[in-house]
């Protein structure tokens, strides 16, 4: 998990975190591959967007941060390293 960009939030449990593109193409396919590693995870963050980022709240199901939160923090930087390659 790229600690610079997550902001931990302990009340209520979260991890917070805003992703800036070149364009929306780009975006589009980030919140695809998103989407597949939170049915796979079946963790499912608040996400919001605009034509040139993306923000994510990823709510802990638990009165603090688990193991199934950071990996889906994991993967969603994952994706975003996959997706700002190209």
């Amino acid at each position: 998990m790229n600690e610079q960009r997550w902001k931990l939030k302990k009340k209520p449990a979260s991890l917070e975190a805003r992703f800036e593109f070149e364009d929306f193409e780009t975006l589009r396919t980030f919140l695809d591959d998103m989407a597949e590693k939170a049915e796979h995870l079946n963790h499912h963050p608040n996400i919001s967007f605009g034509r040139e980022h993306v923000s994510v709240i990823i709510y802990s199901q638990a009165q603090e941060l688990q193991d199934v939160d950071f990996a889906l923090a994991d993967g969603i930087d994952e994706g975003f390293s996959r997706v700002n390659l190209h």
